[in-house]
């Protein structure tokens, strides 16, 4: 599985990556730190997921969002902020993202992830 994280927070990045180690499947993790970059890796790379953060220079992560599913309307997509989730997840949703994580909740990470996969009968193992 491959997976492309996008924060504008090189330790966030960091401590996600080591979140899906937990993952019971091998990954390739790409990381960047803004979405400008984001649409252009994407539109490389295809990712089967992608972990997007909000608030970043360049381009913010609603933005990128919106770009990506022009790319491909079926990208998985996972919005991972700080912001309050009850303001923000409804635009997250509404810009094309699966679901939405508060950063104060990375532990659930993974669990998400799987879960995401396993519903939606995607290809969970690469």
């Amino acid at each position: 599985m491959k997976i492309l994280i996008v924060d504008d927070n090189e330790r966030i990045r960091k401590l996600i990556n080591k979140l899906l180690d937990k993952l019971n499947t091998p990954i390739d993790v790409i990381e960047c730190a803004d979405g400008e970059e984001a649409v252009k890796i994407y539109n490389e790379e295809k990712p089967d997921l992608i972990l997007m953060d909000i608030i970043m220079k360049k381009l913010d992560g609603f933005s990128a969002i919106r770009r990506i599913r022009l790319i491909s309307p079926k990208a998985t997509i996972i919005v991972v902020s700080q912001l309050p989730e009850q303001e923000y997840r409804q635009e997250a949703l509404d810009a094309g993202a699966v679901d939405y994580l508060n950063k104060e909740n990375l532990i659930l990470l993974p669990e998400m992830i799987e879960n995401i996969f396993n519903s939606s009968n995607k290809n969970f193992i690469n």
